[in-house]
């Protein structure tokens, strides 16, 4: 009940905003938008007791949803906490769900959200510098990510592949 309190509480300030694709990134009022392939919206609901960045999760009756730390959050740059959205949001566009990650589904979700990111102009040079060089010193907490440089490096790759694959377009 406590944390349903807490939910409903926090749910005043999340955030809804409606895009045509799947994409994830920042609506020209600079609020950060996550939409699926269907159409829906997922919400973002801001809780300083989350014991973590942010978390995608989905609620009873099965709607994604992501909870951010606004406080965590602000330990880190303004790229990285885009960047940080964009990974949570990219769990909920590939069929992710909260339990038992590895570092495959967790490289699959930095690869989408830094791919998402430099598609559609969110993400130059000096955001990509900010975002390694805060992951790197983020110490992993669990198995299913890779130490920070290690994560840092692999965001690296896959936003080389999205520049490549865009100038073949």
């Amino acid at each position: 009940m406590k944390f349903l309190r807490r939910f409903v509480k926090a749910a005043c300030v999340c955030v809804l905003l409606t895009s045509l694709t799947q994409t994830s990134g920042v609506a020209e009022d600079g609020v950060f938008v996550c939409t699926l392939a269907n159409g829906a919206d997922v919400p973002i609901v801001l809780d300083n007791a989350l014991l973590n960045i942010a978390i995608a999760i989905r609620d009873a009756q099965g709607r994604p949803f992501i909870i951010a730390n606004p406080q965590v959050m602000a330990a880190f740059k303004p790229a990285t906490r885009w960047f940080w959205l964009a990974h949570e949001c990219a769990h909920h566009q590939l069929g992710h769900t909260l339990g038992h990650y590895g570092p495959d589904r967790e490289q699959q979700a930095d690869c989408l959200a830094a791919k998402q990111l430099v598609k559609n102009n969110q993400m130059g040079g000096s955001d990509l510098q900010a975002i390694e060089d805060d992951i790197s010193k983020v110490e992993s907490s669990s198995s299913a990510h890779l130490p920070g440089p290690a994560r840092a490096a692999e965001i690296t790759d896959c936003v080389r592949s999205q520049v490549n694959e865009g100038q073949n377009d």
